[in-house]
C-alpha cells in the first residue's frame, strides 16, 4: 500500500479510513503502530484533546450566553460545569424537552430543582420548582410549553385576529419574509406565531398585575417557559375555583372581585378569552387568574364583544350554584359601556 503524503499523521487518517472502509477484519490485520512514532502519537492524541476542547467551549458559551439573558436580583456567578438533576422524575420524551428548557434557568441560578408536575395541558405543563434563594422566593411555578410536535393546539385564529406578530423580545416583527411565513403557515412561520403566542402571555401578565389585577406575579420567561409566583404550598397546588366549595359570604365576595378583575382587564385592553372557574386558583381565601395566551385586544379583535359576553356568562353560570343570580348580558353591558366611556371618540 503506497500513500501519497507527506506526513505520517495523515497517512495514519487514510488508513483508518481505508480501514472502516474494508472492515473489522482487516482492520485487526492493519499494524496502525507500526506507521507511527511516538512523535506521531502525541500529534494524534493532541488533536483529539483540541477537538474536545472545542467542544466544551463552545458549551459553555451556550449556557454563558443563555445565562445572560436572564436576569434576576442577587444573581451570582454561574458554574458552568454544574449538572441540573431534578428530583422530579418525568417519563423519557418528557423529561428530555424538560430539561432542556429547563437547565437554562438553574444554570442562572433561578431555580435549585423541579419538585413535581402540577398540572398538564394541551398545550403546556406547569411544575412547581424550588427557588434559589437569591430570588426571594421559596417556590416558583414553571409554565413549559410543549415542543412543537407534542402541542396539541385549539383553532387559535379567531383570537389572532388584530395580533400583532412579537419576536422573542416583545418586539413586533415587520419583516415581510417573517410576516409571510406567518401568513403561509410555513415551518419558520409556525414558530414565530408560537414564540409570539407565549410572549402574548408573559406581556399580558406584566401588564395586569401591574394594574392591580388577581393574576400570578410573572418573574421571567425564556426559551419556552415562563416562570411566575407559585400558588399553594409544596406538594399541595391550589386547586381550581371549581374544585372548592365555599361559604355564601365568601361566594358573594370572590364573585363580585372577579367581577372587578373583568373590569380592570377591560381597562388594561385585555379579555381573557377563555375564562371559566377551571381558570381561578383558590388557595386560602385568595384567588389568582391564570392562563392567558389567547387574551384578545377589544379594540383590535373584530369578535372581541361576544368573546367578553361568554367570559361573563361562564362566570355568572358557575355562581347559580350560590344562588347569585346575576343576569350575564346585563353585567356584560353595563363593564362593556362603562369600557367605551373611557375610549377616545374619533
Amino acid at each position: 500500500m503506497v500513500f501519497q503524503a507527506t506526513s505520517r499523521f495523515v497517512a495514519y487518517r487514510h488508513i483508518l479510513f481505508v480501514s472502516k472502509s474494508l472492515g473489522n477484519r482487516t482492520m485487526q490485520r492493519i499494524d496502525i503502530d507500526s506507521f507511527l512514532d511516538d512523535d506521531d502519537l502525541d500529534v494524534v492524541s493532541t488533536k483529539r484533546v483540541e477537538r474536545k476542547n472545542r467542544r466544551l467551549s463552545q458549551r459553555e458559551k451556550r449556557i454563558r450566553l443563555q445565562s445572560e439573558r436572564i436576569e434576576h436580583a442577587g444573581k451570582v456567578p454561574v458554574d458552568i460545569h454544574q449538572t441540573f438533576t431534578p428530583s422530579y422524575k418525568p417519563s423519557k420524551h418528557e423529561g428530555e424537552w424538560l430539561l432542556n428548557y429547563l437547565e437554562v434557568f438553574y444554570n442562572a441560578q433561578v431555580i435549585t430543582d423541579i419538585l413535581g408536575k402540577v398540572k398538564g395541558g394541551k398545550e403546556a405543563n406547569v411544575y412547581c420548582c424550588a427557588a434559589n434563594p437569591s430570588t426571594g422566593l421559596s417556590l416558583i411555578a414553571a409554565k413549559v410549553y410543549r415542543p412543537r410536535m407534542f402541542r396539541n393546539l385549539r383553532n387559535d385564529a379567531r383570537y389572532r385576529q388584530g395580533r400583532t406578530i412579537v419576536d422573542k423580545e416583545g418586539k413586533p416583527v415587520y419583516n415581510p419574509r417573517e410576516l409571510r411565513a406567518v401568513q403561509k403557515n410555513t415551518h419558520y412561520g409556525q414558530e414565530l406565531r408560537h414564540v409570539s403566542w407565549l410572549e402574548t402571555e408573559f406581556q399580558t401578565l406584566q401588564l395586569l398585575h401591574e394594574a392591580g389585577a388577581d393574576v400570578p406575579r410573572p418573574l421571567m420567561h425564556g426559551n419556552n417557559v415562563i416562570l411566575m409566583e407559585y400558588v399553594g404550598a409544596a406538594g399541595s397546588p391550589a386547586s381550581t375555583l371549581n374544585h372548592v366549595t365555599l361559604e355564601p359570604t365568601e361566594a358573594r365576595e370572590i364573585f363580585e372581585r372577579l367581577v372587578g378583575n373583568l373590569a380592570i382587564m377591560l381597562a388594561c385592553h385585555r379579555i381573557h378569552a377563555d375564562f371559566s372557574a377551571y381558570n381561578v386558583l383558590y388557595w386560602e381565601g385568595q384567588f389568582k387568574i391564570i392562563d392567558f395566551p389567547q387574551a384578545v385586544d377589544p379594540r383590535r379583535n373584530p369578535e372581541a364583544a361576544e368573546l367578553f359576553i361568554r367570559d361573563v356568562e361562564r362566570l355568572c353560570q358557575y355562581f347559580t350554584r350560590y344562588q347569585i343570580g346575576q343576569n350575564p348580558f346585563d353585567l356584560a353591558n353595563d363593564l362593556w359601556s362603562r369600557f367605551e366611556m373611557t375610549q377616545p371618540q374619533w
